[in-house]
């Protein structure tokens, strides 16, 4: 766009502003392309709504006027499902590295071994991101150190599946990140080295890191973090509340508990929902008792048609797989 185009479309959308006040929006918006210069901007505001004498406006070309009948460019984003690859595939759920517990943990390790899995979906809050969190904590905020430890636990998991396909799946607490920058420092959310996927090498590694809110298809399971669904209610087991909101079969994390609801829909079709087990502290600061937590590790196995099967499995404090 020219200078004069830019000032034109303000003037047609903000004629009934005063000049000045338009041409600080010009200014806020197109400083540079004018030299941060106010009086530049407003000079030619005065000339295209001919404010600059009578020679001037009978130089005019054209009368800027309010446009109707179109409808202007929306900013949704929309993202595209995620479909997992057809094979058998382990769901490591709410690690939330560092404070990930490594009994349960190196069970659902042995246990994705044991079973050969195709790949390793991290779904969502796989790391914690502690340290740019909104909530206060009596803990020391060490977001390097946070790195530190959560790039030693990809050389592990690199180690003990080195051919297996890994997607990891942004939750809530990754998303921590972007708030953070959103918040504090917006200069830096288009900077590439400040993504996290960057931060942790991840596409070095090989491992598919997925847009925030994307939904994972595994098969013709949707497959959620959690938090992309408000207020999913607790009631009963997440399971349930997934469903009464998903009105399908469908699995999600976040929740921390090991669950299963099903039902069957006027039309006869048994419809089942999941929530999958954690493998971090059961009493962090922020919920320390009477929470219904439990550890856990799925296997969903992807078939080429679409269907699927779902192990949904709790690990108890022995570190034994049930």
């Amino acid at each position: 766009m020219t200078k004069s185009d830019i000032v034109k479309d303000a003037i047609r959308r903000f004629s009934h502003l005063p000049k000045r006040t338009i041409a600080r929006y010009v200014l806020h918006n197109y400083g540079p392309i004018f030299d941060g210069d106010i009086d530049k901007i407003r000079s030619l505001i005065r000339y295209h709504t001919g404010a600059t004498g009578d020679k001037a406006r009978s130089k005019l070309k054209e009368k800027i006027e309010h446009s109707g009948g179109v409808i202007p460019a929306t900013w949704r984003q929309g993202t595209t499902p995620y479909k997992l690859p057809v094979g058998l595939w382990a769901i490591f759920s709410d690690v939330h590295i560092p404070f990930h517990e490594p009994k349960p943990l190196e069970s659902a390790v042995k246990y994705a071994q044991a079973e050969n899995v195709t790949g390793i979906l991290f779904n969502g809050d796989l790391q914690d991101c502690a340290s740019v969190s909104f909530w206060p904590s009596g803990r020391k905020r060490d977001f390097d150190k946070e790195v530190e430890i959560f790039i030693d636990f990809l050389d592990f998991i690199d180690n003990e599946f080195p051919k297996a396909i890994k997607v990891y799946k942004p939750g809530n607490h990754e998303y921590r990140l972007p708030r953070y920058y959103q918040q504090r420092a917006p200069e830096l959310i288009g900077l590439p080295l400040q993504a996290v996927n960057d931060v942790l090498g991840l596409e070095y590694r090989g491992i598919e890191f997925l847009d925030y809110f994307q939904v994972v298809m595994a098969g013709k399971l949707p497959v959620l973090h959690g938090h992309e669904i408000p207020m999913l209610s607790r009631a009963v087991n997440p399971a349930r509340g997934l469903f009464l909101r998903a009105k399908s079969w469908a699995a999600c994390s976040h929740c921390h508990t090991v669950s299963e609801h099903t039902e069957r829909n006027i039309q006869g079709k048994i419809l089942t929902t999941w929530s999958f087990g954690c493998l971090c502290d059961l009493h962090p600061d922020y919920n320390p008792i009477g929470n219904n937590w439990s550890w856990g590790i799925a296997l969903i196995n992807v078939e080429k048609d679409g269907n699927f099967e779902v192990q949904n499995r709790r690990i108890l404090p022995n570190g034994k797989v049930v």
